[in-house]
């Protein structure tokens, strides 16, 4: 198979066999446990799905269990303000997950007396719900007989039956979501898409998969050279240095306003350099950092204002910068500059 507009692989009866037996065995066997897992409502594992969105699982467990004391269901998630709310989430990166969770959280208790709707198709019409969370939610919480597709299961999927296609082409993707559709039993949807998610986070990784010992290893046709696949086109990064304006005044920072717009909006931020700030003294630090695509060096300057102070940002006491929302990258300079 060369293509995506070629046919699926065939699955017969010795496939859906090992799919649905061996591996459920596996993964009954060798699961890890995780707090959503102990108790899978849809509150519980949406919070988990729109963490570990772009991050691994070990970073997400203290967030997700700090979130919960604070926010143990819809209601109590809606009913927060937007700064508390980014807070929580400092430090995970990719904001507009939060943004969204926030909105969703609202949306659920105005339209949906504060639960969530069960079916995959209608989750997808909800902010920040696409149609692996959706799957997720629906099977794992109700289960619907729905596949999931993220980045392990593409995995598994091509090296099983070594499928060269692009895996960041859309028709591609949807081929592999039939395909993924196709493997489903009759029942227990929630643990086979669970069982799929963890067996490419724990034995079918990127890098050095633990071939010998995986469940699938007697119908997978990529084992021999495992990390030809996935075929991805890599997105190209771009270079962005920024010059960082710290304007300290006695025990006080000025910080941009969280409802200013840009990069952050939603957290008070250090300003960059512009013709209304000069630089007032040296180089205080200089970190490294990414965004999505970007690549960013930022230097960190000591500056003031050299007219009036603008009305987009705010003094705030050098001692409750523990307690406001900050981007991480700007907390990381502060506390390099042992502020």
């Amino acid at each position: 198979m060369t293509n995506a507009k070629e046919s699926l692989p065939k699955i017969d009866a010795k496939i859906e066999r090992v799919f649905h037996v061996a591996l459920a065995q596996w993964y009954a066997n060798n699961k890890r446990e995780l707090p959503w897992r102990r108790e899978p409502t849809p509150y519980h594992v949406a919070i988990s799905e729109f963490m570990c969105q772009q991050t691994q699982i070990v970073t997400v467990l203290p967030y997700y269990a700090r979130w919960m004391k604070s926010f143990p269901d819809w209601r109590a998630l809606a009913d927060a303000n937007d700064e508390t709310v980014l807070k929580h989430w400092e430090g995970l990166g990719y904001y507009n997950r939060v943004r969204n969770l926030h909105r969703l959280a609202k949306l659920v208790v105005s339209d949906h007396g504060g639960h969530l709707p069960a079916n995959s198709e209608v989750l997808q019409q909800l902010p920040g719900i696409g149609p692996y969370t959706a799957a997720a939610i629906a099977s794992i919480s109700h289960g619907e007989r729905a596949a999931v597709l993220d980045g392990n299961v593409e995995r598994v999927l091509t090296r099983m039956f070594a499928l060269p296609w692009n895996v960041t082409q859309p028709a591609v993707k949807q081929r592999l979501r039939n395909l993924a559709s196709q493997l489903l039993p009759a029942k227990n949807c929630g643990d086979h898409n669970q069982a799929m998610m963890e067996l490419g986070a724990l034995i079918c990784t990127p890098r050095n998969p633990q071939c010998l010992v995986c469940p699938l290893t007697a119908i997978c046709l990529g084992k021999h050279d495992p990390e030809k696949f996935p075929n991805k086109t890599k997105t190209p990064t771009t270079k962005e240095t920024q010059q960082v304006a710290v304007i300290v005044s006695g025990q006080k920072i000025w910080l941009l306003n969280p409802q200013e717009p840009g990069r952050w909006r939603g957290f008070h931020r250090l300003p960059l350099l512009d013709k209304n700030i000069m630089v007032s003294g040296k180089t205080l630090t200089t970190i490294n950092f990414s965004i999505t695509r970007y690549r960013v060096t930022a230097v960190a300057v000591s500056a003031k204002f050299t007219n009036s102070v603008p009305k987009s940002g705010s003094w705030l006491a050098l001692k409750d910068l523990p307690d406001i929302s900050l981007p991480a990258p700007h907390r990381k300079i502060l506390r390099a500059i042992k502020l």
